[in-house]
């Protein structure tokens, strides 16, 4: 029977978290398509496999693993071998996955070779048409500034196919797969991309800022790197992970992947800590899940207060120091 297939994603020996924000989403799409919901991992056997097969505990009718060698280290060729193995054992209507670097190299050449329509970097998804059959596709485009609905067109014999951003949604809930069904995978032999040796980059103290529930990002109203200590003490104190604004990382004051925004981290936390940073468009949009957002600002024409649940007019310097020590107190 034709159903929602969500492929996660191992890295670094686990599963992203992402994957389960997509689960989440296609379950919603499964409800409303009165379709089963489908899972699928794909990599080398062993406990990394496994452990992630566990940890994609998401409700799915079936969970399709495929094992193999070529696997261990992921290249498109033999990730979109896996993924065809896949579709030809559950023949999916759409097929979803997290937008990840990898996505971003594998969704297009796997939708080529299955003549498909696709939208990428998603960040919601509606039913449509007369029938409710179409699938929308809802994608920032412009900056951020306007949300596009793109209708997502299959054929007969291949699914719809969407990645959907990171953050723009809750995770599943846990919730024991039906069962798991292994998946025949044998790899072509005209692979041309070869892994020679992967270098992992320096991993950063504290939470990531696409997982954490509190995130206190600071931007260039911070006047220079020697100030961004007052970032590093709030995030110490609240427990929180540390972001900031494009210019912030485009200048050095610390590395990129603590970006928040369009081009950097979408952030789906229960409090987004803003200081001195004016909120353009694009950051905006990366922020735009989070449940409470609070501004520091000297400028009270700011635009981050337009989204800010709570704000502040007022320097930085004065405002967070006071408000760390008092959490301080509140935990002692």
């Amino acid at each position: 029977m034709p159903g929602i297939l969500v492929i996660g994603e191992i890295s670094g020996g686990r599963l992203l978290p992402a994957s389960l924000e997509a689960a989440a989403t296609g379950a919603a799409l499964a409800k409303s398509f009165g379709e089963p919901l489908y899972g699928a991992l794909m990599g080398q056997a062993g406990n990394v496999l496994n452990g992630a097969t566990e940890a994609f505990a998401a409700g799915f009718a079936t969970l399709y693993v495929v094992e193999h060698a070529s696997l261990q280290n992921y290249t498109a060729h033999a990730h979109n071998g896996a993924a065809q193995a896949v579709v030809s054992a559950c023949k999916p209507s759409v097929l979803m996955a997290p937008h990840t670097l990898r996505a971003r190299e594998w969704a297009p050449s796997l939708a080529a070779a299955l003549d498909t329509g696709l939208v990428l970097d998603c960040t919601g998804l509606a039913t449509g048409g007369p029938d409710g059959a179409d699938l929308v596709a809802l994608k920032p485009v412009l900056g951020g500034g306007v949300v596009a609905e793109f209708v997502v067109r299959g054929t007969p014999t291949a699914p719809r196919m969407i990645t959907l951003r990171s953050g723009a949604s809750a995770r599943a809930e846990s919730a024991p797969n039906t069962q798991v069904e292994r998946v025949a995978f044998e790899p072509a032999s005209n692979d041309r991309v070869v892994l020679l040796e992967e270098i992992a980059a320096q991993a950063s103290s504290g939470p990531k800022v696409s997982d954490a529930k509190i995130v206190v990002s600071g931007g260039r109203g911070l006047g220079g790197p020697d100030n961004w200590h007052y970032i590093e003490e709030a995030a110490a104190a609240l427990g929180a992970a540390v972001g900031c604004s494009r210019p912030v990382a485009d200048s050095g004051w610390v590395n990129s992947s603590h970006q928040v925004g369009l081009s950097g981290n979408s952030v789906n936390a229960e409090l987004y800590m803003a200081v001195g940073i004016s909120g353009a468009v694009q950051h905006l949009a990366g922020i735009n899940s989070s449940a409470v957002v609070a501004a520091i600002n000297t400028d009270a024409q700011a635009d981050i207060f337009t989204r800010a649940n709570y704000g502040v007019a007022g320097d930085y310097k004065e405002v967070l120091p006071a408000f760390v020590e008092r959490v301080r107190q509140l935990k002692a």
